[in-house]
């Protein structure tokens, strides 16, 4: 079966459009009222301005007349009667004074003006400055010196576990590696709240909360804080604080050790610190490279060796006190694992 495609007519074109200029004599526009062939004939300027040659046979109505672009001035109201600042919407101006500016005929002063500002309204709701300071907790600290104060400990110091090499890390990182032997170093924290019997290594803080315990295991921490029971093989690099008496093994190095009142903590291979504070009892040599206190209820059963003793009245050392101010505690670096570090 055969068809024939009958294409869509779409719009047609009866003619080329005749575009003519309007005369600038003209002083009315020309308005169609009917065919009429005298006015075609006398006013052909006017009629064909757009119009092509097929509507002018049929007698078509021509296109309106352009009209100039000439600039027009619209009149409206005056800025006072839209604001509101004035009566008469048609106001005269009058010519400014000596005195503040004015704007109709009912003009306000700027000083009246302003009070009803933008900057008087954000000026009145911010805050109020009182004469009298309002009394603030004595450990009350401004935000933006706990900001300084934070941005201030941007790195963290931290210590190998296996070559004791020491490095600083950011304050916000998760982990790092040792720049001497490559091991990992997880900088988590952790807080312990039963009782458990596993190895812990890392970083980062170690809380044994009072109800929790650590027994016959090997911990590597940061900040140890003891409350309750400990009986491990500890590596601490930070401070150690013990609020419950424990069993401490291995040769315990810490920044600073301090041991509570009522606590007995026994070290037997030793304890090496920085700074000293006992207020229980400690069992064990102690080296310590600072000063190191003893007060009134405390006491020392074993050797000491440190910078400074300071001695309270009813503190007791039972053992060897040598005062050295050259003394050092700190820990040798082993040799590397990594075979591109020599030494």
């Amino acid at each position: 079966m055969k068809g024939k495609a009958i294409p869509n007519p779409g719009l047609r074109v009866s003619g080329l459009a005749e575009m003519r200029a309007p005369e600038e004599t003209q002083e009315a526009p020309f308005i169609w009222d009917g065919p009429d062939e005298a006015s075609d004939e006398t006013n052909a300027s006017d009629e064909a301005w757009l119009i092509s040659a097929e509507d002018k046979e049929r007698k078509a109505k021509p296109l309106p007349r352009p009209t100039d672009e000439s600039e027009t001035i619209e009149e409206g109201i005056s800025a006072g009667a839209f604001f509101g600042l004035t009566d008469d919407e048609n106001e005269e101006t009058q010519p400014a004074t000596s005195g503040s500016p004015s704007l109709g005929r009912q003009a306000q002063g700027k000083e009246t003006l302003a009070e009803g500002s933008m900057a008087a309204l954000i000026q009145s709701q911010g805050p109020v400055i009182s004469g009298e300071e309002e009394k603030m907790p004595p450990n009350y600290q401004a935000p933006d010196k706990r900001r300084r104060a934070v941005d201030a400990t941007t790195e963290l110091e931290v210590r190998c576990f296996r070559c004791y090499h020491i490095q600083h890390v950011s304050r916000f990182a998760k982990s790092t590696q040792c720049e001497r032997c490559s091991v990992y170093i997880s900088l988590a924290n952790y807080e312990i709240k039963t009782q458990k019997t596993h190895t812990l290594r890392t970083r980062g803080d170690i809380v044994i909360g009072r109800r929790g315990g650590l027994r016959k295991c090997e911990i590597a921490c940061h900040h140890l804080t003891v409350n309750g029971v400990i009986d491990a093989l500890v590596d601490c690099s930070g401070d150690a604080v013990f609020r419950h008496s424990g069993i401490v093994r291995g040769n315990l190095y810490c920044r600073k050790l301090l041991i509570e009142k009522n606590c007995t903590v026994e070290f037997p291979d030793g304890v090496k610190t920085q700074r000293a504070d006992i207020q229980g009892q400690l069992i064990g040599d102690l080296t310590c490279s600072g000063p190191v206190r003893v007060s009134r209820a405390g006491s020392i059963t074993g050797d000491v060796h440190a910078a400074e003793i300071d001695l309270k009245e009813g503190a007791v050392i039972s053992g060897e006190s040598r005062v050295d101010p050259d003394i050092s505690t700190e820990l040798p670096v082993k040799m590397g694992f990594n075979p591109s570090v020599i030494g």
